[in-house]
């Protein structure tokens, strides 16, 4: 047995044990972790790392440096807080920091607090009073998930102990939100506001040389697309050149939002980058289209568009919430709309896979299937990016990490996968492109030969100046507003000192226009050797037309000239003539091509010496001057009472401003003596 004076002792070491344990875990008696020593600071830099305080919600008075922390948990820095298990917080915490600087330590120079990254905003508060920010807290929130996050200096001010409190504001979630996220991202550092300059230098350095070749491939594409854009702008019909403009310019454009040190804030790099690519995306489908010849598919085409603008339509769905101040909103309401616009978006990323499918039939060279097969893999990486990327937050797939993890770096420039297709893409598209300008050049070389046949074979067939006719005046003008024009006319003697006149015009212009001229020259002189009657010589004409003119038409009016001043003219559709600057009534007729039994009446007229009868195509009354004003019959009746050439008629109207051909054709009965002038 014990003694009892040892009983005692021993009694009285446990009752004190006992009450010193329950001291030591009683929570109103919690003791918070040890203050981090700034020992050998200087002017160099330290982590502020370890344990700090932390607890959720929000209170200013939490910034006082006589608070007590010691009741709230413990977290560390340079992991986000839902790793340490406060998963799905969202809006305010505060981490609090007791620093301590040992007597004797130099201090002659400025402290200050670098924030390397904060998930999503913050203020600094050093002893109290606020010195600084990291983005900017709500109600007006603006912060830096997109790229903008190059970190942040907070002058704290002259080197002392002091309780650093930073009230951190996190977003809500949204689709693009990784799995773990909030807070303190990255571990900050405490030092002079040199050295802390000098980190946030570093930094910036760093993330430029990492993504410079990224950088350099976007200001090449830029460089292409605004020359392409020049090239377009002198000749609009090359829409091929308008889509590789846009598909050009478009990286450098994503790039400065999301990959340059400009500190954007999420709000606007997240307003624009979605429309952006949504454009780019149209931009190649259409690249895509011209280059694989697919321009004929006209269902292919519209799907392109509808898709391309329904894309468009839901990248700026987010946009606009953003305008409203999303974060006002109840829990989840943004969330759920950004889910449902960027579902759909996601999948119409696909559909440059759709065009290439619709080319694989198609014999095209090396350059094009190169093309393709590049447009094909960026297609399908952006779309394997976003499908696996957006929404990681819940499915916890990794694929989006892998691709878009370095590979390689060059002279400390990460490449990734995305870089390695991105140049891939603008090598096909630049050779393509320079294929694609060599074809059309030969295709304009050949169309050029092609035009001067046709302007030697319409010389051949509409002559300069009309053969003589015994007794009457002719003259003549034929100005074609293009290379070859659709009007015509024929001065055709007779055996019988007669002649027949023929003026006409057809519908279109260029090329077309020009070998239906040929055919209704070739058709007129060869009726002539079977009737000169000019209804008859209509008849003829329509019949042969008729099915012939791919949907268009030919207007035409035939006059015959007899002995002693008589005409007998017949007309389908063409402009009457003028007599003595009157026009003539003629009975309303169609036009050759359109219906094959159209049967045409005549009309008689008799010239006396001296009269002037003009005939003359649409291209002399619809001139048109800068204002938009037409020459029109008023300006016609005036001009032909001051003269009666033809050369001085299309001289002016041509000058008023041409718009289409302008034939103009008279005739006078000559006086006696005269043969032709």
């Amino acid at each position: 047995m014990l003694a009892p004076s040892c009983f005692t002792a021993w009694f009285r070491q446990a009752i004190l044990v006992t009450w010193l344990g329950l001291a030591l875990v009683s929570p109103a008696h919690a003791v918070g972790p040890s203050p981090l020593t700034l020992r050998g600071l200087g002017r160099t830099s330290l982590p502020v790392d370890g344990v700090w305080q932390f607890h959720e919600g929000d209170d200013l008075a939490w910034a006082a440096p006589a608070f007590d922390d010691s009741g709230w948990q413990p977290i560390e820095t340079g992991r986000t807080w839902e790793e340490q298990g406060h998963r799905g917080l969202t809006g305010f915490a505060w981490y609090r920091k007791r620093l301590e600087l040992p007597a004797g330590e130099t201090a002659d120079y400025t402290l200050a607090l670098y924030l390397p990254n904060v998930d999503s905003a913050c203020d600094v508060y050093w002893n109290g009073v606020k010195t600084g920010s990291f983005g900017k807290l709500p109600p007006h929130p603006v912060w830096y998930g997109l790229g903008g996050n190059n970190g942040r200096v907070v002058v704290l001010g002259p080197p002392q102990s002091g309780e650093l409190a930073i009230r951190v504001w996190k977003a809500p979630i949204v689709f693009l939100n990784a799995p773990n996220e909030g807070g303190l991202v990255a571990v900050p550092r405490i030092g002079s506001t040199e050295a802390m300059e000098s980190l946030l230098s570093e930094s910036l350095f760093r993330r430029v040389q990492q993504g410079q070749f990224s950088l350099s491939v976007a200001r090449t594409c830029a460089v292409v697309g605004l020359m392409a854009l020049m090239l377009y702008l002198r000749n609009r019909k090359q829409t091929m050149l308008l889509w590789l403009s846009l598909a050009m310019m478009m990286p450098l454009a994503r790039n400065l939002l999301l990959e340059s040190p400009v500190p954007y804030s999420f709000g606007v790099s997240y307003t624009f980058v979605g429309p952006l690519a949504a454009v780019k995306d149209i931009a190649l489908w259409f690249l895509l289209i011209a280059l694989l010849g697919l321009e004929q598919r006209k269902r292919l085409v519209r799907w392109t568009w509808i898709i391309g603008l329904t894309a468009i339509g839901l990248d700026l769905i987010d946009p606009v919430c953003l305008m409203l101040n999303w974060t006002t909103w109840p829990p989840g309401r943004f969330l759920i709309i950004d889910v449902v616009s960027s579902i759909p978006a996601i999948y119409m990323e696909l559909w440059g896979l759709a065009i290439v499918f619709a080319a694989l039939g198609k014999r095209l060279d090396a350059a094009r299937w190169m093309l393709a097969l590049a447009a094909l893999l960026s297609d399908l990486l952006t779309a394997m990016q976003d499908t696996t990327g957006l929404g990681v937050r819940w499915t916890h797939w990794s694929l989006a990490e892998k691709l878009h993890a370095t590979l390689f770096t060059i002279d400390g420039s990460a490449i990734n996968a995305q870089a390695i297709v991105n140049t891939c893409l603008l090598v096909s598209i630049l050779y393509a492109a320079w294929r694609y300008s060599v074809e059309q050049n030969q295709r304009q070389i050949a169309l050029e030969q092609e035009y001067r046949s046709a302007q030697e074979l319409q010389q051949v067939l509409v002559p300069e100046k009309p053969p003589a006719i015994p007794g009457l005046v002719l003259t003549c003008a034929y100005r074609p507003a293009q290379e070859v024009g659709g009007d015509f006319y024929q001065v055709i003697p007779l055996q019988d000192e007669t002649a027949l006149l023929v003026i006409g015009d057809v519908s279109g212009k260029g090329l077309h226009a020009a070998m239906t001229v040929a055919l209704i020259v070739g058709a007129i002189r060869s009726t002539v050797e079977i009737t000169d009657d000019p209804a008859a010589i209509l008849s003829a004409l329509n019949r042969r037309l008729h099915g012939r003119l791919q949907r268009g038409f030919a207007t035409c009016l035939v006059l015959k000239m007899e002995r002693g001043g008589a005409c007998v003219l017949a007309n389908a559709g063409h402009l009457p003539p003028y007599l003595n600057g009157i026009e003539i009534q003629l009975p309303p007729e169609l036009p050759l091509g359109i219906v094959a039994e159209t049967k045409f009446d005549t009309v008689r007229i008799l010239l006396s010496p001296g009269d002037s009868l003009t005939l003359y195509t649409d291209g002399l009354l619809e001139a048109r001057n800068q204002a938009g004003e037409l020459f029109g019959f008023g300006r016609i009746a005036e001009l032909l009472t001051t003269t009666g050439n033809a050369e001085k008629i299309a001289d002016a109207a041509q000058q008023f401003g041409q718009d289409d051909d302008i034939t103009v054709l008279t005739l006078a009965v000559a006086p006696v003596g005269v043969l032709h002038a």
